[in-house]
């Protein structure tokens, strides 16, 4: 049967179902001697949709890492609900989670610590298997062997030991570890930061065609904005466990909605001579306050050149000022950031 024109176009746009579902999420941590908190992630929703690659990008101790080891379950939330393909994951017992949290993998910044430099890259490769049980050595030989060679790395390289091959090659000897369980969404926690440029590329490449192949779904965590503009979908913004924006990765790379999102991308390097570049860097002043004591109000009023009284007093609501385009700023419009004379308010 023929599809309408005006049908087949609906089809088309309707949305990809939500795979993970992040409601009003805390996750805290005693100090060493417990008198204070160190508020990590504090009251961050989001959802992240089957298929699409969810990029979360913000300056080191804004919270990033530690909300991608909350979604593999490496962490558990202080407050707050995590869904995972309508799973609330607090309803299911040890046992059960043990199970279900399989398919949802993370993959670590640092590809040399992350293999046992005493198992070969094949006995690396087939332990989550060997682990799961289920199936002869001979079959999981295979498909180690398969996840490795699909991943770019040849069968007389599978006897190797890690302190054999390069960076890269350890990096894409991690991927293939976490394809042979063959999961629903991955977490990439800045897993080309340790890489050399050359191969970086190669590298993304590589997610985005598994990517295509077996339907994945990605949370890439990186302080990267190239990075990030290049392989996400949809961004979210970090600063001090909260998000400051989330949208569609051309619009907050090229025409974000807050202060910090626009800092932030003022300071990517622009590969021309600078009486060619159309904008200048915004420097913000001072540190990242701590997260034992945030600010009140906005968190990030400290270091806002456009802060006034209004964002100490209160906290900013999450605002959809363009379509899937959220920002928590009081004084920003559809438009832009705000300005300095108030005139876009």
């Amino acid at each position: 049967m023929s599809v309408a024109p005006a049908a087949a176009e609906s089809v088309a746009k309707a949305p990809a179902p939500v795979l993970v579902r992040v409601s009003d999420l805390c996750i805290e941590f005693p100090t060493g001697d417990g008198a204070e908190t160190v508020k990590a992630v504090d009251g961050v929703s989001f959802e992240v949709r089957a298929g699409e690659t969810f990029g979360i990008i913000g300056e080191s101790g804004s919270g990033k890492t530690t909300l991608g080891r909350a979604l593999v379950s490496l962490l558990q939330p202080s407050s707050g609900s995590i869904e995972l393909d309508g799973v609330d994951l607090r309803t299911l017992s040890a046992g059960r989670l043990r199970e279900y949290r399989r398919q949802f993998q993370v993959i670590f910044q640092d590809p040399h610590a992350a293999l046992n430099p005493r198992q070969t890259i094949l006995a690396s490769v087939r332990e989550p298997l060997a682990i799961v049980g289920g199936r002869s050595a001979a079959e999981i030989d295979r498909i180690a062997l398969d996840a490795l060679a699909r991943v770019g790395i040849a069968p007389e390289q599978a006897d190797r030991y890690p302190h054999m091959v390069s960076g890269g090659q350890k990096q894409r000897i991690n991927i293939a570890r976490v394809l042979t369980l063959r999961p629903k969404m991955i977490v990439c926690d800045e897993v080309v930061a340790a890489l050399d440029v050359s191969i970086r590329g190669d590298v993304l490449n590589l997610f985005a065609d598994l990517q295509r192949e077996f339907g994945l779904t990605y949370v890439f965590i990186t302080h990267d904005l190239s990075v990030v503009s290049h392989i996400s979908d949809r961004v979210a913004v970090t600063y001090l466990g909260r998000f400051m924006e989330l949208g569609p990765a051309e619009d907050v790379t090229e025409n974000p909605l807050h202060p910090y999102t626009e800092a932030l991308m003022s300071a990517e390097p622009i590969p021309l001579p600078s009486s060619m570049r159309e904008s200048r860097r915004i420097v913000l002043e001072g540190e990242i306050p701590s997260p034992i004591d945030p600010p009140s109000g906005c968190r990030f009023r400290t270091r806002c050149p456009h802060a006034r009284a209004r964002c100490t007093e209160e906290v900013p609501a999450w605002r959809e000022l363009r379509p899937d385009h959220w920002v928590a700023c009081h004084f920003s419009s559809p438009e832009g950031p705000p300005m300095a004379d108030g005139s876009n308010e």
